[in-house]
């Protein structure tokens, strides 16, 4: 059932074929995995009204033109001291004019916003990315910023009058036309037409034309901006955003209905997201990514606090196949996928490796292949051991074929292992011991999902062995070893 928040927007929108959602980041590092949320509601809104017969576009806008501060710097290099050195008086400057520390986008804000792209298409999020330098670049934002500019004053008052606990330091950030920073810059007067502009960083003074200044209009004012050019319909906010006296939503909502011409947008509200520090950086890298996404998006309204507890429960709820959890998966089922990676197809691989992941994040232990043991096979009767052989041979002949769904594959294993009669215990417990799987899902479960090519290895080990006490009776325990280890 859909959380309240996009059964609402569908509702809203009901007879509004063509949608706009946008959210918005600043790309000057990768942060934890608190921001994820904002995203995957806008996402998740967009999926939900998709499915109800609408056309969505998705709007992911960085403001590029923000400028790069110490703490950002320090999250974005890993502390690294030789790189905070080097970068370290890049601070103040707008991360779409700076290079990139790591020599391989062109620009500091090109390369997150890659690493930003790369994790949300990892969890099934796929929006459009929106430069905002690029679009003060090419003059989209022109006519917003002459009318800020020109009728300042008028602004001003707007404000005043209908948001007076909001004292804005700046209307216009100007960037330095020497020096290149946002931070330590004023619009100190305008006379006869010309823009006076001082930067505090390097001393500078200009005298520029309306067409000569660039730089960003404040967070607000943007905002406002970008909803009337992009006509966007709705955006994600938590509540300190939402507050209506001086909040952004409210004060870039109305400036954005009084000067830009633009309308009401719907504010999709979630609930904050708190994060304890021993999972920040690890959750995503460890769970599946149906299980991160609806970890978020299930209860978009509700606050939330990522912890130990949480990523733990949330593995043992979450299925990632019919029957099997995320960590039922990981104690039983990887170790063997683990001998046969080059069999797994890429879905298989990956949920491989968020599993690794997790077992050494939050179980604090390494996954243990699950190889067959002298012990395992040794003393049981050949009789057992054939019966187990000829019923992994049946298993290999099943799923060589056309692909059959659990279903059938269980209805046929069944009358197999029928044919075992008083022994068919014996068999499947012998069968459990030597895939290491004395406890734990059921056996038709593990022989649908194990790698074929385990299989066809434990046929041959099975060969090998029972060849040998036909031939040998006596057999030794390293003639055994030796053809372990020829297979």
């Amino acid at each position: 059932m859909k959380a309240p928040l996009y059964t609402g927007a569908l509702a809203h929108f009901e007879k509004q074929t063509l949608v706009t959602i946008a959210s918005g980041v600043t790309c000057a590092y990768l942060g934890d995995e608190r921001n994820l949320r904002e995203f995957l509601v806008a996402d998740e809104t967009a999926k939900t009204l998709r499915e109800a017969g609408h056309t969505v576009f998705t709007l992911l806008v960085d403001d590029s033109l923000d400028p790069l501060n110490y703490r950002q710097l320090r999250v974005a290099v890993n502390k690294d001291p030789r790189l905070m050195e080097r970068c370290e008086h890049w601070c103040g400057t707008p991360i779409a004019h700076l290079p990139d520390p790591f020599e391989c986008h062109a620009s500091f804000a090109e390369h997150y916003e890659h690493v930003l792209l790369d994790r949300l298409h990892r969890l099934d999020c796929h929006p459009t990315l929106v430069s905002t330098s690029k679009l003060y670049e090419r003059g989209l934002y022109d006519p917003y910023v002459s009318l800020v500019l020109e009728r300042r004053e008028e602004v001003l008052s707007f404000l005043s009058d209908r948001f007076p606990n909001y004292h804005p330091e700046k209307l216009f950030h100007p960037i330095c036309p020497q020096c290149g920073v946002i931070v330590d810059t004023h619009i100190e007067r305008v006379a006869a037409g010309a823009y006076h502009i001082t930067c505090e960083r390097c001393e500078s003074h200009h005298d520029l034309a309306l067409e000569q200044v660039k730089g960003k209009l404040n967070w607000k004012l943007d905002c406002a901006a970008r909803w009337a050019h992009f006509r966007i319909d709705a955006e994600p906010f938590s509540k300190a955003y939402l507050e209506p006296i001086a909040g952004s939503f409210a004060v870039a909502s109305a400036l954005s209905k009084e000067f830009f011409g633009g309308k009401q947008v719907l504010p999709l509200h979630f609930g904050s997201v708190q994060q304890d520090r021993d999972t920040s950086y690890l959750t995503a890298e460890s769970l599946p990514a149906g299980a991160l996404r609806s970890l978020f998006v299930d209860k978009p309204s509700s606050d939330m606090r990522i912890s130990r507890d949480l990523i733990l429960t949330t593995a043992s709820r979450y299925e990632v196949m019919p029957g099997m959890t995320f960590q039922d998966f990981i104690k039983q089922l990887l170790p063997m996928w683990l001998l046969t990676p080059e069999a797994l197809d890429p879905m298989q691989r990956d949920l491989v490796s968020r599993g690794m992941a997790f077992s050494r994040n939050f179980l604090d232990a390494e996954v243990k292949l699950h190889l067959p043991t002298r012990e395992r096979i040794e003393g049981e009767s050949p009789f057992i051991l054939s019966s187990v052989r000829h019923l992994i041979a049946e298993v290999v002949e099943m799923r060589l074929g056309e692909p059959v769904p659990y279903d059938a594959f269980q209805r046929n294993l069944k009358t197999v292992v029928a044919g075992f009669e008083q022994n068919k215990k014996a068999v499947l417990v012998c069968l459990r011991a030597i895939v290491g799987q004395d406890h734990g899902i059921p056996v038709s479960k593990f022989l649908f999902a194990l790698p074929l090519d385990y299989l066809q290895m434990l046929q041959y080990i099975l060969d090998l062995h029972l060849d040998s006490v036909h031939a040998l009776p006596m057999a030794s325990s390293s003639s055994f070893e030796n053809q372990l280890a020829a297979a």
